[in-house]
């Protein structure tokens, strides 16, 4: 249906699979949120951060990075000075082209307004530099100063936490 729409623009049966997948998402980010308000996040002295698991089953990796970039607007539920970071299951199916040898996860990490000005002051490293020393050795990481992820091994995400709290006590 996406090379459909790529190639001949939309139609009435691809905008209907549009919005049940919009629905969907937001259905699930509805969920999230309301988990994370009950439980909280997990926090250490820098890092805040959640794991949705499989609650975005099938609904492809770029949704952590959306709800975590949601989620550096709510005031009442994240601190203003710590990294939000979000880890999803990703799927060991990877359509037409077959089965993955491990078990893998997605970790996104977004910076709420006042972390922002701490990175642009140069008092706090930029998302994409945590992430990139964080998961040395067992992730690659991309991104960029307010935004960035990384694919590691599922049963690595704390690892991932802890790695990134001892990088920045030692050097912030």
């Amino acid at each position: 249906m996406g090379i459909e729409a790529c190639l001949n623009g939309l139609n009435e049966k691809i905008e209907k699979k549009v919005e049940e997948l919009e629905n969907r998402r937001k259905t699930t980010n509805k969920r999230l949120l309301a988990i994370l308000y009950r439980q909280r996040l997990k926090e250490t002295e820098h890092i805040q951060w959640f794991d949705a698991g499989d609650l975005y089953k099938g609904m492809g990796s770029k949704v952590i990075g959306q709800f975590c970039s949601f989620l550096s607007y709510q005031a009442r539920l994240v601190k203003p000075d710590k990294y939000i970071v979000g880890f999803m299951n990703l799927q060991p199916e990877i359509p037409g082209w077959g089965r993955l040898k491990q078990t893998l996860a997605k970790a996104s990490v977004r910076t709420p307004k006042a972390l922002k000005k701490l990175i642009e002051d140069g008092k706090m490293p930029g998302a994409v530099e945590v992430l990139v020393e964080a998961s040395k050795g067992f992730g690659i990481a991309d991104g960029h100063q307010y935004a960035a992820n990384v694919v590691l091994p599922r049963d690595m995400k704390e690892k991932l936490i802890e790695n990134a709290e001892h990088y920045l006590k030692s050097r912030f």
